[in-house]
């Protein structure tokens, strides 16, 4: 049984809510990011917490919500703000919703976050309805088929990588930084395997089923 303790964290960015599993909401913790909070709205979850500077959305009033204003010059982001928030809360799971599209800066910024949490010792993944992102090393993961249609793999560092259950097979194949060929991989059995030595990789699942 995971006894971990797994938080659930709203950013802003665009997030299709139709889309979501509410598997992917569901935690015992739940902070909005800042204009994170009308995402969580839209799913019907209140947050526990609300965090940032505020300077995209007003200071929402919502009963029984912890509100914490920090000042908009500031090293973090409101989402690495809410992660670590979560951490001193003694989560380490977290699930980030939301936090991409629009601004590209935004969008590495939370991409790299994922990295980040991954080397502080924390199962991490960020998802916007059409896609979802983890980081996996020295690891093997199952993807079924009746959850997104394709995947690929980002190194972040050097790994050697075996695919099975998909279009397009690897067998102990190398994955540089520098060349990024596994994209847009398709699952074509019940479950695809992705198997990785080395690392970390960025796994992205895209286009999800409705």
């Amino acid at each position: 049984m995971d006894n971990r303790l797994t938080a659930v964290v709203f950013t802003g960015g665009e997030c299709d809510t139709d889309r979501l599993d509410p598997s992917e909401y569901a935690g015992e913790l739940i902070i909005a990011a800042d204009s994170g909070y009308r995402t969580a709205l839209k799913c019907g979850v209140i947050p526990h917490i609300i965090a940032g500077d505020f300077d995209s959305a007003p200071i929402p009033e919502i009963a029984d919500a912890e509100i914490i204003r920090v000042p908009a010059e500031k090293d973090d982001t409101d989402t690495m703000l809410a992660c670590d928030l979560a951490i001193g809360r003694g989560a380490s799971v977290i699930r980030i919703l939301g936090g991409t599209g629009g601004r590209m800066d935004h969008s590495l910024s939370n991409l790299f976050l994922l990295e980040n949490l991954h080397r502080r010792g924390v199962t991490a993944s960020l998802c916007d309805g059409q896609n979802r992102i983890c980081v996996l090393e020295n690891g093997s993961r199952l993807l079924s088929r009746c959850g997104y249609r394709y995947f690929s793999l980002i190194a972040l560092e050097d790994a050697c990588v075996t695919l099975t259950g998909c279009k397009y097979p690897l067998s102990d194949a190398p994955l540089t930084r520098s060349l990024p060929y596994a994209v847009s991989n398709e699952i074509t059995a019940e479950n695809a395997c992705v198997t990785v030595s080395g690392g970390p990789v960025f796994l992205i699942e895209s286009e999800k089923e409705p």
